[in-house]
């Protein structure tokens, strides 16, 4: 399932906290082909986050959508 969401803390290990639209909070990471083109995240960036199916608290970013 892919949600919307915006950036609110950097972690360590290339992980980002992300607020997601209808949940709290999530983790995740950049997905690989996000990883090829050298994307970099700053916090409020909006995203798109691929929820993990097993652990909904899990995901990777697959698209930023707007950049503040």
């Amino acid at each position: 399932m892919k949600v919307e969401g915006e950036v609110v803390e950097i972690l360590p290990a290339a992980q980002y906290r992300v607020e997601v639209a209808g949940r709290d909070q999530v983790i995740a990471h950049l997905a690989a082909a996000a990883e090829r083109s050298f994307v970099r995240l700053r916090l409020r960036d909006q995203v798109l986050v691929e929820l993990a199916a097993g652990d909904p608290g899990r995901g990777r970013i697959v698209k930023v959508l707007k950049r503040n």
